[in-house]
């Protein structure tokens, strides 16, 4: 392959390329990220969801604290110990305290609810009653890791009473976190999952299948379907390239038809060329021909002419005598359609009747029609029909064709019609003879080509009509009869500014 030449279509489309899909594009340079980022964005939040939720915690052990010391500080005030057990239990119920102590100013530990004893030192204790702030912070209760809410307990006198402590189990606090932490994580999972196929739906509506469909079209017109187009559906993107691509193949198959075109003109104009240099060729031998048979043979026709007119020659003498003028006569009508293939009839034209050219002609042939059984049909035209041309080359062309389908069709029917038709005037010679094969109308216009036994014909009468007609800037073809054989069309340009003719033309079936 040169390196200009365009890979084939399955090359690119092979599983070796090592290339990734649309989908494995999105999800690695968007849905990738994407989770990245959102899965980043949830940890932090989570991070800072488990402190507001801790803050939240440790403030609800505070306030269930800050409510226990009313109740607690009036039973301690009367010295009612069934009080502040009471109070405490009530505290217990609430389903979210671990265990309730309180202590007295001197550390000591007076009421106890919960399933272990505290692990308090009284020295510490008594350093916070001395202190009489409120105090938060994880321990340990009976080993066990606990947050604790220190509230120091004054009288209405502002005495110190002691400390009371609310517990509840750091358990809770982890608990709640790894709930919230799975639970986040599955919304996240089933988001991003929801968002993924939301995300692939609308890329493959939306790119992959227009995409998909563009291939498609490729394929087809490389395969070889050189009018089918893409269709222009799908997002604007897509769309422009699909009418870039059928623009391209629209310009490629009206380059591909200029060229085609191009060739056959060339073509024809090649063969024109041929033909004209053998018609040139030829003229200019008919030419030399022309002078140095002419003189010797009007010498011989004219010798055996006068020993035809001798007195007392044998019968058989006299017939070979008429047998070599009827050579000469033939060898001169040659030399004559030699001259005519390569003249030039520009300068000798003048306006004449078609009529009078076709009668002229027909006059001619009749003789020979009536010889060979043959019926000649004239169907002239309503209104005369002129043209302008060398009248003689004319009558001769037409005559040709007439002799043509006199031979083709001994013992039965030719037809010749002649009308204007529009800017044109159409003459046509038929016969119901055998026809021309389709194999043989592209030669049989070419000089010396004849289908006629040998010694019947030289194959130039067809050349000197087809010369004829081209001279007059007309056309001739040759095909099928609707009597069976043979026709031959010729079609030349129509004189223009006669008003009988127009007016003609307009009655004209």
């Amino acid at each position: 392959m040169y390196p200009h030449e365009t890979p084939p279509l399955r090359r690119l489309r092979g599983p070796g390329s090592g290339r990734i899909g649309l989908r494995g594009a999105l999800a690695l340079r968007v849905l990738a990220p994407l989770f990245v980022v959102l899965g980043t964005a949830v940890w932090l939040g989570l991070g800072a969801l488990d402190a507001e939720v801790e803050r939240r915690m440790k403030d609800e052990v505070d306030l269930v604290a800050r409510a226990l010391r009313l109740s607690v500080t009036h039973a301690m005030v009367r010295e009612r110990d069934g009080g502040v057990r009471e109070a405490l239990r009530s505290a217990l119920r609430i389903g979210r305290v671990y265990g309730a102590y309180v202590y007295d100013s001197d550390g000591a530990l007076l009421v106890a609810q919960g399933p272990t004893a505290p692990d308090e030192s009284p020295e510490r204790v008594v350093e916070m009653v001395e202190v009489g702030t409120r105090v938060g912070e994880f321990g340990a209760v009976g080993g066990r890791p606990v947050y604790s809410a220190f509230v120091p307990l004054v009288d209405e006198w502002g005495r110190s009473l002691g400390l009371l402590q609310v517990v509840r189990r750091q358990a809770d606090f982890e608990d709640y976190a790894v709930r919230l932490r799975v639970g986040a994580f599955a919304a996240l999972v089933l988001g991003l999952g929801v968002v993924t196929l939301l995300v692939l739906h609308g890329h493959h509506g939306a790119a992959v299948a227009p995409l998909r469909r563009l291939r498609d079209s490729m394929a087809r017109v490389g395969a070889g379907e050189q009018e089918h187009r893409a269709a222009t559906d799908g997002p604007k993107e897509l769309a422009d390239v699909a009418v870039t691509f059928n623009a391209m193949l629209d310009g490629l198959q009206a380059t591909t038809t200029e060229l085609d075109r191009r060739r056959r003109a060339q073509e024809k104009l090649g063969r024109e060329l041929a033909s004209a240099e053998k018609l040139a060729a030829v003229g200019e031998l008919a030419s030399g021909v022309a002078h140095e048979l002419g003189t010797p043979l009007s010498i011989v026709d004219g010798h055996a002419h006068r020993l035809s007119r001798s007195e007392g020659l044998p019968a058989t003498t006299r017939q070979r005598l008429d047998a070599v003028r009827t050579q000469v006569s033939r060898m001169e009508g040659i030399i004559r359609q030699l001259i005519e293939l390569g003249r030039d009839a520009s300068g000798r034209r003048r306006r004449v009747q078609l009529d009078a050219l076709v009668r002229g002609a027909a006059d001619a042939v009749a003789d020979a029609a009536d010889c060979s059984g043959v019926r000649l049909e004239l169907r002239p035209p309503t209104h005369p029909v002129r043209v302008d041309a060398d009248a003689r080359r004319l009558e001769e062309a037409i005559l040709h064709l007439l002799r043509n389908a006199l031979q083709a069709a001994p013992g039965g029917r030719v037809r010749i019609s002649w009308k204007r038709s529009g800017a044109a005037v159409a003459l046509e010679v038929e016969d119901d003879g055998s026809g021309v094969p389709d194999e043989l109308r592209a030669r049989i216009f070419e000089p010396f080509y004849t289908t006629k036994a040998h010694g019947e014909g030289a194959g130039l009468g067809l050349a000197v009509v087809h010369g004829t007609v081209e001279d007059h800037g007309g056309r001739i073809v040759a095909d099928r009869s609707p009597l069976g054989g043979a026709r031959f069309s010729v079609s030349l340009p129509a004189p223009l500014g006669i008003d009988e003719e127009m007016g003609a033309t307009k009655h004209e079936p």
